[in-house]
């Protein structure tokens, strides 16, 4: 792998640094932020001076082969639009219907929770 490659792909890694981490986080994030559901789940946000992410799904949505799976598409969806996103933190917390969406329907989704709750950066708008 030449060093441009490898450059592009670091860059588009979902690293631990974008990612909210510990339990307190969550919990802080969920008593001072702004909630804004839709259907299938739930987008809360605080702003800070770092873009940081977080994703809960309950055991209420299924077995953990499912929850993981969803984790896993709600991960990459995110990865590919870090750089469009406002700073600050974010959860999407999942909803049991959302087991039954397939991961088109999922990206959607989770593009029009961000784009009700104007969350996109001005100059960049979604990269779909």
């Amino acid at each position: 792998m030449n060093a441009e490659a490898a450059s592009v792909k670091g860059t588009q890694r979902f690293t631990r640094a974008v990612r909210l981490g510990k339990n307190r986080n969550f919990r802080y994030v969920y008593r001072k932020g702004k909630s804004y559901p839709s259907k299938h789940m739930t987008l809360v946000f605080l702003k800070g001076r770092y873009l940081k992410l977080g994703f809960s799904v309950s055991s209420k949505v299924g077995n953990a082969v499912t929850r993981n799976r969803l984790r896993r598409f709600m991960r990459e969806d995110m990865r590919k639009t870090l750089r469009t996103l406002k700073r600050g933190s974010y959860i999407f917390v999942a909803r049991p219907s959302l087991k039954d969406l397939t991961h088109d329907a999922l990206t959607k989704e989770m593009y029009r929770l961000i784009e009700s709750a104007r969350l996109f950066k001005e100059t960049g708008g979604a990269v779909r």
